[in-house]
């Protein structure tokens, strides 16, 4: 709240009341909008990129599970050529991909829907 006023207060500060023009009032108006909308952008960047860190902690947290528990699910696919220096099996991947995948569909939903 206090940077909101903090913005008004520098764009009528900018404002000269001395010998204001005609249309002073629209003016004043479509700056406060455009400081408004800038304000709305900036909260849905943080709003995707926590949304996203989020997605990637749950999908981490139960892949390390799987792994901590040496539970195994076995998928007969080759990745080898692909993942050739790194010691990861492919099916911790495909699970927090499938995880990954399905809670940006649910959150995509859920915002079109509200």
């Amino acid at each position: 709240m206090n940077s909101e006023k903090d913005l008004l207060k520098d764009i009528f500060h900018e404002i000269k009341p001395e010998n204001p023009s005609g249309d002073f009032l629209e003016n004043l108006m479509a700056r406060v909008e455009k400081e408004a909308i800038k304000q709305q952008r900036k909260k849905e960047i943080y709003s995707y990129l926590f949304i996203t860190a989020g997605i990637a902690c749950v999908s981490g947290i139960c892949a390390l599970i799987l792994f901590i528990l040496k539970i195994n699910i076995s998928i007969n696919l080759n990745l080898s050529n692909i993942f050739s220096g790194v010691k990861i099996e492919p099916y911790y991947v495909i699970f927090f991909l499938v995880i990954f995948f399905l809670l940006i569909g649910d959150t995509l939903l859920r915002k079109h829907n509200s």
